[in-house]
C-alpha cells in the first residue's frame, strides 16, 4: 500500500504493507505533514456535520 500526500507543495509518500503501515511511516518521517493532513480531515468532516445539520434544520433533506 502507498500514501501520497502534498500541501503547499511539500509531499510526503510512504510505502508500506498495509495502510496503517504506510500511515505510520509518514507520522514517523514527516510529523508537520501527518498533523496537516489529520486537521484537514477533521476539519472537513465538521464542515460536512454543519452543512448536513443546517439541511436538516432547514428541512432540505426531508
Amino acid at each position: 500500500m502507498s500514501i501520497d500526500i502534498g500541501f503547499g507543495g511539500v509531499r510526503a509518500r510512504a510505502d508500506g504493507r498495509t495502510g496503517l503501515a504506510a500511515w505510520r511511516t509518514i507520522c514517523r518521517e514527516h510529523p508537520g505533514i501527518a498533523k496537516a493532513a489529520a486537521l484537514y480531515l477533521a476539519a472537513f468532516a465538521i464542515l460536512v456535520v454543519l452543512v448536513v445539520n443546517a439541511a436538516v434544520a432547514l428541512g432540505g433533506l426531508m
